[in-house]
């Protein structure tokens, strides 16, 4: 039995040197076409495949991270860019008000240098924003020589009177309130019948009372103040004639009164700082022509 033993691993020894013989000769043989070793054929051969998927894998990955990193970039330029232009945008609206500001300003002293009356412009810096209030407040007072129950226009027309006065501020009664009143007229002629009591009727409009039936009241018609009410002087104008209702002549006629002045928008207004007795209202000049 030991020397069958001994025969079988002679027998692998043999194998083993055989086999190990073949690889050193495959390893120094050469590819007849290439003159590469035929082993490192073979593994190009087998690998060549896994290695170009490999590849094409890691270059999509990379092309998706730098299409990544590109849109993040971008996405930050572009709200910067949103960021920039909102701001330019603030800026031309700021110069654009400026601007008009501006404008309003130079017409409003424009308009002053018409008046027969010393006057200051204020800006409007306030509103009661209650419904059966009807008021603003101004950034002019006593100091800049206000009175209460001074007049306070703008080139469109009548806005109110001064109600409360401070040092710094005033708060001004608009024609619309509903515990304002003012004499007025329908026209200017010294032999217009049409006069009444103007009183607010908080809803941005007025009403005009105590016009007799019996005279003829039209549509579009301008309405100014009598200056016999010892608040207004003569002359200011209030607003336009909106409707009327007709009644009899001996039932007062029940008139809509549109003021002129934009009391909804205003942001400057002029207050006068006497009372004269009646005010030359250039309407050129009030217009802006």
């Amino acid at each position: 039995m030991r020397p069958m033993g001994k025969q079988r691993r002679i027998s692998f020894l043999v194998v083993g040197l055989l086999g190990s013989q073949l690889v050193l000769m495959s390893l120094q043989a050469r590819h007849p076409d290439t003159q590469q070793s035929l082993l490192r054929v073979w593994a190009v051969t087998v690998f060549a495949p896994f290695l170009s998927t490999m590849t094409r894998v890691f270059s999509g990955a990379s092309d998706l991270w730098h299409q990544v990193v590109d849109l993040h970039r971008v996405s930050q330029e572009n709200d910067a860019l949103r960021e920039e232009v909102a701001r330019l945008r603030w800026e031309l609206h700021q110069y654009r008000e400026a601007a008009k500001m501006a404008e309003r300003l130079v017409s409003y002293g424009r308009f002053q240098r018409t008046l027969a009356s010393e006057s200051v412009v204020a800006r409007v810096i306030g509103r009661d924003v209650a419904a059966w209030f009807q008021t603003i407040v101004i950034d002019r007072g006593r100091r800049d020589g206000i009175r209460l129950n001074a007049a306070v226009i703008t080139p469109d027309g009548l806005v109110g009177r001064v109600v409360a006065l401070g040092p710094f501020s005033a708060q001004v009664q608009l024609i619309t309130d509903e515990r304002s009143g003012a004499g007025a007229v329908i026209g200017v002629t010294e032999d217009s019948r049409a006069v009444g009591v103007l009183e607010g009727r908080s809803e941005a409009l007025c009403a005009m009372r105590y016009v007799p039936g019996n005279v003829e009241v039209t549509e579009g018609e301008i309405v100014y103040t009598t200056g016999q009410d010892g608040i207004y002087p003569r002359g200011i104008p209030i607003g336009r004639v909106l409707s009327v209702s007709k009644r009899s002549a001996l039932v007062s006629q029940e008139i809509t009164v549109e003021p002129l002045a934009q009391l909804g928008k205003l942001e400057e207004v002029i207050v006068l700082l006497n009372r004269p007795a009646s005010v030359n209202w250039d309407t050129s000049v009030a217009s802006g022509q």
